[in-house]
């Protein structure tokens, strides 16, 4: 479904403000990278230190006819902002961190809220969980008036992990890394989520990076390359190869952008 009759020319001007909850740099790439600084908190991150989750999100959300998207930057609390560094890994499902996360974005930073994790080798729990967080995250995300909002939010959960998402196009990734990859399922989320298990999508990637001469120079290169595959992988061979995990991910967001855009024309 495309969306651009549901918004008038001025509302095209201003960006989908979006407060993103994920693992880590995998996803996140220099936006979530130590040291952090507190009083970037609440304020859009720079294009430069975006990450890949963040340009899949935007790409998926602009190709069904949404207006481009910022990403908020998230306020640290007391704890990350001690060690210097955001928390990551699936922890980022608990309930209380994500009340906490929510909350303190306030009403005119963000217009919704998006969580994503891994389902590793525990889609069930995982799954279970991210619902959770889910609910943590509506009950927490407040309007102007301090009141709950309840439709501005989705979450996504990639299966087995991030890089199955990057790897469903085949041939961006030997275009882009000029290496050879092994043969790879069709359905993809039935690869193994163990990150030590050679046929998991995140070794396979892990590998290609290595065996590839590109950017051999630049030492995040590994953060960078999953940045710029991110941006030129097919995303109709995600929804082919990940069904389960993103085509579900992509309904909830464009979900959510529609919310915001309908609250946008009753104001």
């Amino acid at each position: 479904m495309v969306y651009e009759h549901l918004w008038g020319e001025s509302e095209l001007k201003r960006p989908l403000r979006i407060g993103l909850i994920a693992e880590g740099k995998t996803e996140l790439g220099f936006s979530v990278a130590p040291p952090i600084i507190a009083q970037d908190g609440g304020h859009p991150i720079p294009s430069e230190q975006e990450g890949a989750l963040h340009t899949l999100i935007r790409r998926e959300l602009v190709e069904a006819g949404f207006p481009n998207c910022q990403f908020v930057q998230r306020h640290p609390s007391t704890k990350e902002w001690k060690n210097r560094e955001f928390r990551t890994g699936h922890t980022i499902l608990d309930r209380k961190y994500v009340a906490q996360a929510v909350i303190a974005w306030k009403s005119h930073e963000i217009d919704m809220v998006v969580i994503c994790a891994d389902s590793d080798d525990q889609v069930d729990g995982r799954s279970a969980s991210l619902q959770g967080a889910m609910m943590t995250a509506r009950a927490n995300h407040l309007d102007i008036h301090e009141k709950p909002i309840p439709d501005r939010s989705a979450g996504g959960l990639a299966i087995k992990n991030f890089e199955t998402w990057l790897l469903a196009d085949n041939q961006a990734v030997v275009a882009l890394l000029a290496v050879s990859l092994p043969e790879l399922p069709a359905n993809l989320e039935t690869l193994p989520g163990d990150r030590e298990n050679e046929e998991c999508a995140r070794f396979v990637l892990d590998r290609a990076i290595e065996e590839s001469a590109y950017r051999l120079e630049d030492t995040k290169r590994e953060f960078r390359i999953r940045w710029e595959l991110a941006g030129v992988v097919e995303l109709a061979q995600i929804k082919a190869h990940c069904q389960q995990g993103y085509v579900v991910f992509a309904d909830a967001l464009q979900a959510a952008a529609g919310a915001v855009i309908a609250s946008q024309q009753d104001s």
